[in-house]
């Protein structure tokens, strides 16, 4: 594996920590928890703007065509900067949802849209199982109908369309449902890391059949549209550990007792270079899953090692910083908290812990 990043890397990397840093501070990431749709426009027109949406969208239809490295890079500085936006749902998992298993007039249609941040495309398809039951949401070619409910549906209420994955006359069925389609309802709900996750439901929604695709790709932590996903959200935990890291050091290094910094105490540095030395062999495992997903190499075990591994780290990290600060890292005006509530969702968003773990076993067994 080259470990060496190319100048345009290097490049993009610093425009997205410039964006990050003029455009989402602590600021805004505490405003966005008390609003209802949780959606920086600002930030979302800039990242269109700058050419970033179309990171990893075909050049035929208006993308940039980059490779999965690059988008690892960006997603490592969204995550130092804890920016949260409708990229990895609409940019990533759609676009290359869409890309596998749409038709070409629907491609035409909505990636150059998706690809300069005018349309936000929205994958709906977990719903209330965890065991790999077959969908209950009912879509219906002959009728051109979408009927079910959809769950943690990401940023639901500033969509464009929804990319609906259900159950077929013939199996599994995606549908285009445009958001604004009668018969469909979006609720909030809650949850301990305040990012905007939605109920959607669809009740007789009506598209027609030219928007029902067969579903050659499943929504699976191991399917090839996946992979972008389970990258992106490693080098995400990746660089939300890093910023965590050094905010944890400095106040380690400044906070006194008993005359001297906290950070001269074992009990406190050497859980802080256990998680550091950790988190550089986390960061090129993550790298290195991006190089062999742009390399046609095998990279699905290493995606699923680097978010498995990534999640975990920032989960321990997190725990180890609020200990650390004391009493302002359980409070809402410290910064640790924000990082602490956001590890969990890491954990359990694309794939839990269990689930990686079985399939990185049968890998390894296979």
């Amino acid at each position: 594996m080259d470990l060496d990043l190319t100048e345009e890397q290097e490049m993009l990397r610093g425009t997205v920590r410039r964006m990050c840093e003029s455009l989402f501070d602590p600021q805004t990431v505490r405003r966005l928890e008390h609003e209802d749709d949780k959606f920086d426009r600002a930030f979302w027109d800039e990242l269109g703007a700058g050419g970033i949406c179309a990171l990893r969208i075909d050049p035929d239809h208006g993308g940039a065509g980059m490779g999965a490295l690059d988008l690892a890079l960006v997603f490592e500085e969204f995550g130092r900067a804890l920016a949260s936006s409708p990229f990895l749902s609409s940019c990533v998992l759609s676009a290359s949802l869409l890309s596998r298993i749409g038709s070409e007039s629907a491609k035409r249609e909505w990636l150059p849209g998706m690809a300069r941040g005018e349309v936000v495309a929205i994958p709906a398809w977990q719903e209330n199982d965890l065991i790999g039951d077959a969908p209950a949401t009912a879509i219906d070619p002959v009728r051109g109908v979408v009927n079910g409910e959809k769950l943690l549906v990401p940023f639901a209420s500033v969509a464009d369309i929804f990319l609906v994955h259900g159950a077929g006359p013939d199996g599994d069925a995606w549908a285009l449902v445009p958001a604004d389609a009668p018969g469909i309802s979006i609720v909030a709900q809650s949850n301990h890391a305040s990012q905007p996750l939605f109920a959607v439901r669809f009740d007789d929604v009506r598209i027609g059949a030219a928007a029902i695709f067969a579903a050659t790709e499943v929504p699976d932590p191991g399917s090839e549209a996946f992979g972008d996903v389970l990258i992106a959200v490693a080098a995400e935990a990746v660089g939300a550990a890093d910023r965590l890291l050094a905010l944890t050091v400095d106040y380690a290094n400044q906070r006194k007792q008993f005359g001297r910094p906290i950070a001269n105490f074992q009990a406190v540095s050497h859980p802080l270079a256990d998680c550091a030395t950790e988190l550089e062999g986390i960061r090129y495992l993550a790298y290195q899953a991006a190089w062999a997903k742009d390399g046609n190499m095998p990279w699905r075990h290493l995606a699923q090692m680097a978010k498995l591994q990534a999640a975990t780290l920032l989960r321990r990290l997190a725990t180890v910083s609020v200990q650390i600060h004391g009493g302002i890292g359980y409070s809402i005006d410290g910064d640790p908290q924000l990082f602490y509530r956001r590890a969990k969702h890491h954990e359990l968003m694309y794939g839990t812990a269990d689930d990686l773990k079985a399939r990185i076993s049968d890998h390894i067994f296979a």
